[in-house]
């Protein structure tokens, strides 16, 4: 009969398992693995992740919308700002010209539309959100804040900022 391993063998006296270099090394290396992916999810020191929130000015619901690569969902006829989603990475610093596309749709909206919508200048210290308004004129405006809509510093002002 030839030799077979229980598992009392397997585990010493003192109830500890002994771990070979290449079995540590294998650990070692899945673990990094399983967290490699998460760390996609912070901006580098050249980009600044920014939540993305919508304000919809005008008489439709607007089923989605997506900025960039960051998503967005569900904002009702003259509603906003309620809930963030994640996210969208920017330019730490501001560069002239800068645009991001916008795109949304929903059975109100019908045909899914698109746009590319200029980004008006920010410095890091704005960045808390990404805000994107979907005005009753059918404009598209976005801006970097760390300001709510009802602040007196909002970007957006007057009339145009009414829900």
């Amino acid at each position: 009969m030839p030799n077979t391993l229980t598992i009392p063998d397997l585990i010493p006296a003192d109830g500890h398992r002994k771990w070979s270099p290449w079995r540590r090394l294998a650990l070692l290396l899945i673990a990094i693995l399983a967290v490699f992916p998460l760390s996609g999810c912070q901006a580098d020191d050249d980009t600044m992740g920014l939540d993305v929130v919508g304000y919809n000015h005008t008489d439709r619901d607007i089923g989605w919308f997506s900025v960039g690569n960051g998503g967005g969902g569900y904002v009702g006829k003259h509603e906003g700002g309620g809930g963030f989603v994640c996210c969208i990475s920017i330019p730490r610093t501001y560069k002239p010209g800068m645009t991001v596309k916008v795109t949304w749709g929903g059975l109100e909206i019908g045909k899914t539309q698109e746009r590319i919508v200029a980004i008006p200048p920010y410095t890091p210290e704005d960045g808390g959100h990404f805000a994107i308004h979907f005005l009753r004129n059918g404009d598209i405006k976005v801006f970097v804040t760390m300001h709510y809509l009802e602040n007196p510093h909002y970007p957006l002002r007057g009339d145009e900022a009414k829900l």
